[in-house]
């Protein structure tokens, strides 16, 4: 999918998910987010076109040390562990081990350098949750499309794939599952102040939805 799609959805995903605590708390689910919009983009620094090159702020931080940093520290984990890895463009970074990998490194990194700066605070913890989120909804994301992906590899070949063309102009449905969650999240929210709902009913409703809405979208598209 594209750059904006990737966004568009893993936010309204994570905002559905993270929609009980929004009034509690605030800071941490912005925190959180700011994770899943860098996060929702990181597989794709394995190409040249990525969105996440031509942004800038912190998402520039990113791009800058993912591909002569973070994507060769993921190879060398995947050697350590006798993982064949691809660095082609929806090789290794597009699975749910590379995710995990790199997710820990960028943790490592980023943490480290806080630390030492003195800038550490256990709330930025929320970010490199976001992160992570990010790339697993990235992946779900592109087993919608028809060039699919294989998420599990190494330690699985099977292949998933669906029927968006992300080549075309014409193709809706990334914007109408984007703006779905989002207003199932925003619904959710309205809902449990309207009718004082119970925060663990909440967050059971808010679970639900999300699967519900996922299977839906993977039904969609395909898959």
């Amino acid at each position: 999918m594209r750059g904006k799609d990737h966004i568009a959805i893993s936010t309204g995903s994570a905002l559905l998910l993270a929609a009980p605590w929004l009034l509690i708390h605030p800071v941490q689910v912005a925190i959180f987010i700011g994770g899943v919009i860098i996060g929702s983009l990181l597989p794709d620094t394995d190409a040249t076109d990525s969105k996440l090159h031509h942004m800038d702020g912190i998402a520039r931080i990113f791009s800058l040390i993912m591909r002569p940093v973070v994507i060769p520290a993921t190879k060398l984990v995947y050697r350590v562990f006798e993982k064949s890895f691809n660095p082609a463009h929806r090789g290794s970074m597009h699975t749910l081990p590379g995710v995990i990998v790199y997710t820990l490194i960028l943790a490592l990194l980023i943490g480290s350098a806080l630390y030492l700066l003195g800038f550490w605070n256990i709330i930025i913890g929320f970010f490199f949750l976001g992160l992570f989120a990010g790339g697993i909804f990235h992946i779900l994301e592109d087993c919608c499309t028809r060039s699919g992906l294989m998420p599990f590899k190494p330690f699985s070949d099977r292949k998933y794939a669906g029927s968006i063309n992300t080549g075309s102009r014409v193709e809706v449905r990334p914007g109408l599952y984007a703006s779905v969650l989002l207003f199932a999240a925003i619904g959710l929210v309205v809902a449990g102040i309207t009718y004082a709902i119970s925060h663990l009913a909440v967050i059971t409703i808010s679970i639900c939805l999300f699967a519900i809405i996922w299977v839906l979208i993977l039904k969609i598209s395909r898959v």
